[in-house]
């Protein structure tokens, strides 16, 4: 456990999260882009690295596509075991 963890932690994904996310990204070497969709609702953030890229609606989401990449490499897509259905299939009981 590192010193500066004294009690117990918990962490949601909104927008103080952002910049500390492009952090790690820009800290993995992505180098990082945000474009603004037309209509100026969205924002799409892209993560360059070689010829590698990766976009999503936030950079939480962004950083998620990452490490999904970097722990699976192009056999991202793990279906097996369905995580999915059961965690959601417990939400409902």
């Amino acid at each position: 456990m590192s010193a500066w963890r004294i009690t117990a932690m918990g962490l949601i994904a909104a927008g103080n999260t952002y910049n500390p996310t492009l952090l790690v990204l820009r800290e993995k070497g992505y180098r990082l882009q945000a474009t603004t969709m037309t209509d100026g609702a969205e924002t799409l953030w892209t993560a360059y690295r070689g010829e590698d890229s990766f976009s999503a609606y936030s950079p939480p989401e962004l950083l998620g596509i990452v490490v999904l990449w970097e722990t699976f490499g192009p056999n991202w897509n793990q279906q097996k075991p369905n995580l999915l259905d059961e965690l959601l299939d417990a939400a409902t009981e």
